[in-house]
């Protein structure tokens, strides 16, 4: 096979899009992936880097546009690295993320059966409540930004048309404020509450906070009324993890408060919360749809975070059991279930693949593991458990259909797969899956 030598330029038929957002092309038979191209293009590029089955080529020129290609809303698309198909159209956005889910389940699990169309985000734009900035800091002045694709080189933002109208009022509040500061910084995070409409700004610093960062904070809470407080993260080691563990709040309060559904959830500066609320309630609502419970099941969930799910669940079923490793999540989960007056749920510090073999008996059995997926003897304890249904959230097609591969060996069968939009303009796709026992 001859391969496209580096700087050659060279005509590709754009075929299909990979997992990052790349157009997918061939030159004979050899792969290459173009940054900005789409499937249906004919297009030129320019050979960037080979390897031995693939390589990677610049976009020069469009000869033949995709019918789907659309103007971006943000200028800084393509420079910065936060979203990765903007240019192409909504409805083609959710047909590519439901063909991701298909292409996983086929190629990786081996799984052929019927995948929904992806539902849309409620609002394909401003759905983010919240945004992490890396800060680059210089004698002149600290500038705020997002990186761009693949690279540690800062993009300066002003907007960001994927975050919440209310966190970007809050970011231009706060940056003015800051760029006084004389401390050097690593990230700022903004976290709003959009049903409550309070904010809290979170400093990330290798160094404990200076006296005019405690100064400027008081400054800070009184820059827009949402916000509620600032707290001050000391992160010392060098690796790429944004926030470290140790959390001191400058002004104000530590938490925020957010509304889903009918439910009422305190949100700390470490906790995790879904990105896009709106959307996750429909996911919640799916979720339970899918388990069909009648009032007297029991129910593990098995990652249950700050006990969101498990919340849920326990609106609609006789008890539910949450387990999660992270202890400060586990003491916001138990927070969330006094706040709301729920008593029929439980909490218990443990990773899910040390618990499982503890249990005897459960009638459902709830999972959304982290990117990576499930554990392998987690699974295997799962499907000795032998709940009646699995619920399986996912984000991220490639470890679902590895870790429903391994289930399917206990005679479950997947009968429902409904994926959803949770990150428009992104490549990512969050998938709700029902197990059930044969």
């Amino acid at each position: 096979m001859n391969f496209p030598k580096k700087d050659q330029i060279i005509p590709l038929e754009i075929h299909g899009m990979g997992s990052g957002g790349e157009g997918v092309g061939r030159q004979g038979g050899y792969v290459v992936f173009v940054d900005g191209a789409l499937p249906g293009e004919l297009v030129e590029a320019r050979m960037m880097e080979g390897r031995k089955r693939h390589g990677f080529a610049e976009l020069r020129s469009i000869t033949r546009p995709s019918p789907d290609r659309t103007k971006p809303p943000c200028p800084l698309f393509g420079r910065c690295g936060g979203c990765q198909i903007m240019h192409l159209a909504y409805p083609k956005q959710l047909e590519m993320k439901r063909q991701r889910v298909v292409d996983a389940l086929q190629r990786i699990g081996k799984i052929d059966c019927f995948v929904a169309p992806c539902l849309p985000s409620p609002s394909p734009l401003a759905y983010r409540n919240k945004i992490q900035l890396p800060v680059r800091n210089s004698e002149k002045e600290i500038t705020f930004g997002l990186y761009a694709r693949s690279s540690h080189d800062l993009v300066e933002i002003d907007a960001c048309p994927i975050h919440c109208s209310l966190g970007d009022e809050v970011y231009q509040a706060v940056r003015k404020i800051l760029k006084r500061c004389n401390q050097e910084l690593r990230h700022l995070v903004i976290k709003s509450a959009i049903r409550t409409q309070e904010a809290l700004v979170i400093v990330v610093a290798n160094r404990p906070p200076s006296p005019l960062l405690v100064d400027l904070a008081q400054e800070i809470l009184a820059a827009h009324p949402s916000i509620q407080g600032v707290v001050h993260n000391l992160h010392e080691s060098r690796d790429n993890v944004i926030l470290g563990r140790v959390y001191q709040t400058l002004a104000g309060s530590n938490t925020i408060q957010e509304r889903l559904g009918d439910l009422t959830f305190k949100i700390s500066a470490a906790s995790f919360f879904q990105v896009n609320p709106a959307q996750a309630e429909r996911l919640y609502d799916k979720a339970v749809e899918f388990a069909e419970l009648t009032g007297k099941e029991s129910v593990l969930d098995a990652y249950c975070g700050v006990g969101t799910l498990s919340l849920y669940f326990a609106k609609h079923a006789k008890k539910v059991l949450g387990v999660e490793c992270v202890a400060q999540a586990i003491e916001n989960a138990r927070e969330n279930a006094k706040l709301n007056g729920i008593r029929n749920v439980s909490f218990t510090v443990a990773a899910a693949e040390d618990f499982i073999g503890k249990l005897s008996q459960m009638d459902i059995a709830l999972l959304n593991p982290p990117r990576k997926g499930c554990e392998p003897s987690f699974l295997d304890g799962l499907g000795r458990l032998g709940p009646k249904k699995i619920i399986y959230i996912s984000c991220d097609p490639a470890t679902l259909a590895r870790d429903l591969a391994r289930l399917l060996k206990f005679g479950y069968k997947a009968d429902a797969i409904q994926p959803f939009d949770m990150f428009p303009q992104t490549t990512h796709v969050e998938t709700v899956v029902r197990l059930k026992g044969l």
